[in-house]
């Protein structure tokens, strides 16, 4: 019985702090539900741009043809697969969030430190974001 008394308090501790939380708070208040409506279809044009260059058509026309769904990159340059798809589709969000990393790096209203840690870790997600592209391309 005291298991379940100490778990339904570190639960309620959870939800409390949910409720106190920036994200709650600004989810609850009515400008905000407007700026997030607005900025909606902005959000739905990128995925449907990612989801396009990544190669969804080309996968779904070529999600027929026998035997590419046994490998996860097919050695073929004019066919694609779903798994392939999405590995694209990772290599783009990778490269995408490296560029977001060396605009932080910029600003002038952080720290010299955060300013170094977000240039290294752009560095690093669009290194792997290159050496995951050209796998792909050696790989077909």
């Amino acid at each position: 019985m005291g298991v379940k008394k100490s778990l339904q308090q570190l639960i309620n501790k959870g939800t409390s702090r949910l409720k106190r939380g920036s994200l709650s708070r600004s989810l609850t208040n009515p400008t905000s539900l407007q700026s997030l409506k607005s900025r909606g279809i902005e959000w739905l044009y990128l995925i449907v741009f990612l989801l396009l260059t990544a190669g969804v058509l080309n996968a779904i026309t070529n999600a027929g043809t026998p035997g590419i769904n046994g490998q996860p990159i097919v050695p073929n340059p004019t066919i694609q697969n779903t798994t392939e798809t999405f590995i694209l589709l990772f290599g783009y969000l990778l490269g995408a969030l490296g560029v977001y990393a060396f605009f932080l790096s910029g600003r002038q209203t952080i720290r010299a430190r955060s300013a170094e840690m977000f240039f290294i870790f752009g560095i690093m997600l669009i290194s792997i974001a290159l050496v995951l592209g050209y796998y792909i391309v050696i790989s077909k």
